[in-house]
């Protein structure tokens, strides 16, 4: 098995290559400079744009860019559009039970639903699979057996598959630049580190990343992969930021985020509401809104680190 997986990895460290790479021959536009943003997937990219919607899973009413997309999008003087952001919170990949066991619309339903076409002056924007990595995760933790470890694993590859295969989709569909950005390492969250299951929850964002990228290597020319577990990574490492302290407290606490009841929910926590961050809250600093979902300021790393990627790509 060991000898399996470091194959895998090797193989989706070359697709990453692929993918990381311009091509000579590419008819892909240089200097690319996007006229709108489509986004898809689940709470990473929910912006709550629709009428009522203003609790993100992240600290909400800081006054600051609090979303990755929001970050990148602002590159180019754009602002995501309600019609246009189909991510929704907890949605899982395929399955139209969210990541909290309620129902969300899937990523492949939201993907099914689009009906505005693409140019090629188009960004999209696909999000996903921190809620099947959640789902999965907890499933396992719960169970705490090796079998259900191991399903997990079976569940979280074919989860990365279907997204692969969604992707697939949008660029059969017209899609010139779509710009998946992976989940983040689960391994380096408070939650990973509250159950004792870093490594469990590492081993699964990795495989969940490899999967992803064998399988959309040949789309190299229209499809940018940006793996977030570099930049969060680097930033829980870094003596620079408080690496898996979380912002807001229990007052924030609810069953809104797939890993148990009474635990703090992002989307519950507001800036402006007395005691709903901990005492000698930095802004600068935090890079955890709940034991799973970023801070403002991580979001806005991983935006920047996203554009970065992108600029370089096209």
């Amino acid at each position: 098995m060991a000898f399996v997986r470091a194959f895998r990895i090797l193989l989706a460290g070359a697709a990453a290559l692929v993918l990381a790479s311009c091509g000579g021959g590419s008819s892909v536009v240089s200097d690319f400079r996007p006229t709108r943003v489509v986004v898809f997937g689940d709470a990473m990219a929910d912006m709550k744009l629709g009428a009522g919607g203003t609790a993100l899973y992240t600290i909400n009413g800081d006054g600051t860019v609090n979303n990755w997309v929001r970050q990148l999008a602002s590159h180019y003087s754009l602002t995501p559009l309600d019609a246009n952001v189909k991510a929704k919170a907890h949605a899982r990949i395929t399955s139209a039970s969210g990541a909290t066991g309620v129902a969300a619309t899937s990523v492949t339903s939201q993907i099914a639903a689009w009906a505005g076409g693409f140019t090629s002056n188009d960004l999209v924007i696909v999000s996903a699979g921190t809620s099947d990595l959640i789902f999965e995760g907890n499933a396992a933790v719960v169970a705490n057996t090796s079998a259900a470890q191991s399903t997990a694993v079976s569940n979280v590859r074919q989860a990365a598959r279907e997204l692969a295969t969604q992707v697939r989709q949008l660029v059969s569909s017209g899609a010139q630049h779509v710009l998946v950005l992976t989940p983040y390492n689960m391994g380096k969250t408070p939650w990973a580190s509250s159950v004792s299951s870093t490594g469990f929850l590492e081993t699964l964002s990795d495989e969940f990343y490899i999967e992803l990228v064998y399988n959309v290597s040949d789309l190299s020319e229209r499809v940018l992969v940006v793996d977030s577990r570099v930049q969060l990574n680097g930033m829980v490492n870094s003596a620079s930021y408080s690496g898996l302290s979380v912002a807001c407290t229990p007052t924030a606490a609810g069953v809104g985020i797939g890993i148990g009841t009474g635990k703090v929910d992002a989307s519950l926590c507001d800036a402006a509401t007395a005691g709903h961050l901990v005492a000698g809250y930095d802004a600068n600093k935090y890079l955890f809104a709940d034991p799973v979902y970023p801070t403002p300021l991580a979001h806005r790393e991983l935006g920047e680190y996203a554009y970065s990627k992108l600029r370089v790509r096209w």
